[in-house]
This record gives C-alpha cells, structure tokens and sequence, in this order.
C-alpha cells in the first residue's frame, strides 16, 4: 500500500489535487476547507457569521428570562433538552432575514433606531422618564451587548418587521372562512337526556375461576413486574476525605505568606466624568467645576450627562485613557481633560481613593483552611481510588476493595430502572444516569468510578432479578375487582344500546326511561359545543355534534358512575345570510392565523434560499451534552 501512495504522489492527478488543496487553503483558510464553515463560527448564512459567542449571549439572556418567570433552568439542563439548537436555529432565521432586507436595500433610518432605544424602559431614567446614557450602559452590560451591537440588532429586527408586515399585509382570508367559522360555533343541537347510576344494571355475580383465569392470561402485560436489580454503589468523593485532614497552624501561616501579595485586596478610587462634545466645551465644565459649581449642576446647564465610578479598580474604569487619569491623580485636586478612546472629550475628577489593604490572617484563616484541606483530600481520595483499584485487579470483591481504601458503599436490594423498589416507593440516592449504567453492566461486574453529579462511583450489580409476571395468587382480589367494573360497564352499554333500539323503534326517550329505571335529566334544550363538553361524560358530547338528526348516542358517566342517554331533537344552524357582521368578525379573527401562517412560511423560504451552514463539531464542542461529558471522562 505505501509503495502504491507513493507511486501516486509522483503522478499529474497528485499535482492537482495538491494545487486545488493550496488554492482552498488560501481563500478558506485549512479548516474551512474541511468544515464548509468558518472555524471560528458556529454557523453561517446570507454571508453573515454566527459565533458561539452570539449563541453562548442567546442562551443566556433566555436563562435569565426564565429565571425571572421562576423557572430555575441551569445552562447545563437547558443544553441537554436541546435549547440551545432552537435558539440557533432562530439565530439563523434572523441573519436570513437581515440578509434579505440587505439585498433589498431595505433599512430603517438611524433616527428610528434611536427613537426606539430611547423608548425601552430599562434605558429611561426612572423618575424623569427620559433616556439616561448610566441606565442604558447598564443595559448593555447585562446583555452582554456594546452599544453598536445592540444598535446593529435593533435595526435588523426594525428593518425585517417592516420588510415581513409589507410581505404578508396583502394577505386576506376569504369570506367562506369567516362563514365556516361562524357556522361552527353558532351552531347548536336540542337534545333530551336520561340518565341512571350503575346499579341500574343490578348485582353483578362473583366471576367463575375459569373466568378468573382468563382475564389473568388477558392482562399478563398490565401484571408484569419489571425487571429489579440488586447494587453496590462505591463513592469516591473529596467531601468524604476532607475531615480526615489535620492542617497544623504552621501550615496555614505558611500558606498564608505565600498567597499575601494574591490576597491583596488592590486599590480603588471613586471620580466622576463629564462627556464634553468638543474641546471649548470640555475647558468651560473644568472651568465651571473650579469656580466650585456643582457636576450635576454643570451638566444640566450644557445638555451632557454625569458619569460616576464609585470605588472602582483600574480595569473597571471603562476608558484606558480616562482609568490612567483616574489612577494618577490626588484626590480632590484640579479636574483633568483626557482624550478618551471612547469618547474625544472627557472632564475627570477624582473624589476619594481607597487604598490598597493587606490581607488579615485571622479573617481568612477557615478559608485557607478549606483550601489546603480540599487539596489534601483529592490526593488522599486520589491514593485511595489507588488502593481500591489494585484490591480488585488482586481478586477482592467491590466491597471488600472499598473496605480496604476507606471508601464508603451503598447497598440497593433492588431497584427498577424507573428507580423504584419492589414495593414501588421511589430508591432514595439513585440518579437516571447511574440507573443507566446499572442497567447496562452485566450480574456480577462492576463499572469504572463515573461522574455522577459532584461525586465519582463505582455501579457494581449483585444480582438481576428477571421480569416476571406477578401470580394469579396475589393479584386474584385486584383482577375480581377489575372484572366486576368492567362486566357493569359492558351492561351499562349494552342498556345504553338497547334504550337506542326502543327510542329509534317508535318510543319517546322519556317513555324508554320510565321502562327501565333512567331519570330524565334534560328535556329539549339546546346545547352549544361548550355547553355539552360540560356533560359529565368522555364521548357523548363528541357524539351529540357529529351524529344526525333524530339519533339516539349514549356513554358511561364518569368514571363507571352511570349511563347517559341522548337524543338528538333538532340540530339549529346560524342563518349565514342574516349574520354578515358576524361572518366579517369571524374573517378578522382567521385573517389572524392566515397571516402568521403564511409570515412564518415566507420566513422559512427566506431561510432555505439563503443556504444556511452549521459548524457541526464546533457546535457540540461548544455547547456539550452531560452525556457527551461523560463518555468523554470514561475515556
């Protein structure tokens, strides 16, 4: 085989393949050459890019929506249930739609991007009700957001709503759907019904033992106990080891003057700037502050705004150029003009420094105890996995080997893979995914330590208790019981049938009811759909509306309470030609659902056209499943 490779690698077809190779290299980069997406992007459509970044934002901003309606969804559990790809998903069809809107030449004015940021109530001034610049940078931070991108979304979404409304405006639902419509909720059906309890039936006999036996073999599914397995569960934890560490008072000092200049809490200072437009403006605020006027006072009188950082560090100011200043001047001394990066002018005076503080030994003492002990723990836990592992490898059993490591066990006598005992109470300490490897390893063996939660086990199986079905013996009085119900329904039906037969052979409902014990419970009144789904019954309302004229339906009420019977009198239809209101009404309300439906349609169009690519592997690199996780920490 290599001496044909190399054969081949001399010959023309090798010369090309290597110069379309470089070619691709060079336009793609080489793993866009494989990929077909950017390396670096999650997706790609219409020519726009989609990071992980982007998605990673996505996803978060929709967790803290959730969690601000209750929801408590951790980013991990929301990954597993696949949010993350419907989040993508609406990602791309929202770069579709902005590509599109490109090619169209479509886009809203600046002025109408501002007026709306304007008008979002997080970015207004609480008590003014105006735009405040501190609140809308506050935005921006908790978004995730800098100001040109938000501003950049804002427009795309401003400029696909106009684009969609144009699209889908002209579309109108006929009149025979409002008809249909009206046609179906006004109707109604004037119906009698009779009804009688279950005892109408009379005393129903003990079932035979040939009896019992046959409707034991007809339920064999319905009595089937699952199969149950016995465990032994090994924990392996840092927790477990923590309290058996002993850190001596010299090793804590030790550690403390190791960790001092980290422990170090650094300097803070508090300024506030004032944004200037040009630079006369800038000297005529420093002016004004050294004549002693207030900042809010001089910002009101030149139409800017006051900024102020209260104890921050340096890397929180911002601006670089306005955080050297900061970080340079005295407190209280003459305001400064600095050329911001952000900003060409801005007015900074500090208010107060904070210094920089030493660390107190006897303020984080428990602290760097906890530290050292969690390390010493993970090595001890780390030799004691050792022990555990070479006691098995020398013949020992689970429990033996983790009675000579020090590591604790859990016995289950049995438990179902819904994790549920013999007696059917919920296994306290069993998850799913160890139920899943417990499930899967064979009588006898035991796995490897796996992730489970915040501890490592090991999931040996003692014994497999096959799925049986349970004797006739001890479910006899349940399966007495079930016959009885079911043979009193079967009579119940068949009365219901029979008081049919007699209604629709010439007798009046009430004169069928009289005959066999019913009670008349309606005469003659109309029903609307909403009405009759009201009727204690799973099946007769649906009868009543889709059975003609003069027939007779009839169901179990509740749950084996009795038998309802119904006649259908007279079905009473809406007068369409007199109810044109209602008809155009009735339009309106389906023009609705006609609009969404075709606006959804045109956007999925849009998307398919634009051909969207996703970056597969990046995609699952990014955002991993639990299970992902743990097939890759079996490895």
């Amino acid at each position: 085989m290599l001496t044909q490779m190399r054969t081949l690698t001399r010959g023309w077809v090798a010369y090309i393949l290597l110069f379309l190779l470089v070619v691709a290299f060079a336009i793609w980069g080489i793993n866009d050459a494989f990929n077909g997406v950017g390396s670096n992007n999650i997706a790609e459509v219409g020519g726009r890019k989609i990071t992980p970044q982007q998605l990673s934002r996505e996803l978060d901003i929709e967790l803290r929506n959730q969690r601000n309606q209750g929801a408590n969804v951790t980013q991990q559990d929301a990954i597993d249930a696949g949010f993350h790809i419907r989040l993508l998903d609406r990602l791309i069809a929202r770069n579709a739609l902005y590509s599109y809107a490109d090619k169209l030449g479509v886009s809203v004015s600046d002025t109408a991007v501002a007026n709306y940021i304007r008008a979002i109530p997080p970015a207004q001034n609480p008590v003014t009700g105006g735009f405040d610049q501190t609140a809308y940078n506050s935005l921006l931070q908790q978004l995730g957001f800098t100001g040109p991108e938000f501003e950049e979304i804002i427009r795309g979404d401003m400029t696909t709503e106009m684009l969609m409304n144009a699209l889908v405006n002209g579309t109108r639902a006929p009149s025979s759907y409002g008809a249909l419509l009206v046609a179906f909720q006004g109707e109604t059906r004037t119906i009698s019904v009779a009804e009688a309890p279950a005892s109408v039936v009379g005393a129903i006999a003990a079932p035979t033992d040939a009896q019992v036996q046959t409707f034991y073999e007809e339920n064999q599914e319905q009595l089937r106990l699952p199969e149950f397995r016995g465990l032994t569960l090994v924990r392996a934890s840092v927790e477990d080891f923590i309290s058996r560490v002993d850190v001596p008072e010299a090793r804590l000092r030790e550690e403390f003057d190791a960790r001092a200049t980290a422990l170090t809490q650094p300097e803070r200072r508090s300024y506030f700037r004032i944004n200037a437009t040009n630079e006369a403006q800038a000297n005529d605020i420093v002016a004004r502050l050294s004549r002693g006027e207030a900042p809010d006072a001089v910002a009101q009188a030149l139409g800017v705004q006051v900024l102020r950082g209260e104890n921050q560090l340096r890397n929180e100011v911002t601006d670089s150029a306005v955080a050297n200043t900061v970080f340079e001047m005295q407190a209280n001394a003459a305001p400064r003009v600095v050329r911001g990066q952000l900003t060409p002018f801005v007015v900074v005076r500090l208010q107060s420094i904070t210094a920089a503080q030493a660390p107190n030994f006897a303020a984080i003492r428990d602290e760097l105890r906890q530290a050292i002990a969690q390390d010493e723990a993970g090595e001890m836990l780390s030799a004691a996995i050792g022990v555990f592992e070479d006691a098995r490898a020398g013949g020992a059993s689970v429990t033996e080997a983790a009675r000579t490591a020090g590591l604790p066990t859990t016995t289950i006598a049995a438990v179902e893979q819904g994790g549920r005992d013999q007696t059917g109470a919920p296994v306290e300490g069993v998850q799913e995914e160890l139920l899943a490897t417990a499930f899967e390893t064979p009588e006898g063996e035991a796995s490897d330590f796996l992730p489970y939660g915040d501890v490592d086990m090991v999931v040996a199986v003692d014994r497999i208790i096959p799925a049986t079905v349970r004797p006739l013996a001890e479910v006899r009085d349940d399966l007495v019981r079930e016959w009885t119900n079911r043979e009193r329904i079967t009579r119940m039906r068949a009365l219901g049938a029979e008081m049919a037969a007699a209604v629709e052979g010439g007798q009046t409902l009430a004169e069928a009811a009289r005959a066999r014990g019913f009670r008349m419970a309606v005469t003659s009144r109309p029903f609307s759909r909403e009405e009759a789904e009201q009727i204690p019954s799973r099946g007769l309302s649906t009868q009543i509306f889709t059975q003609p004229q003069g027939s007779v339906v009839s169901d179990i009420a509740g749950p084996g309470a009795g038998i309802l019977v119904a006649s259908i009198e007279s079905i009473n239809r809406v007068d369409l030609s007199a109810n044109p209101q209602l008809i155009e009404q009735a339009r309106t309300q389906v023009q609705q659902q006609v609009m969404q439906s075709v606006g959804e349609a045109v956007q999925q169009e849009i998307t398919d056209r634009a051909n969207p690519q996703r970056n597969e592997r990046l995609l699952n690199q990014t955002f991993r499943s639990s299970t992902a996780q743990q097939e890759d920490a079996a490895q």
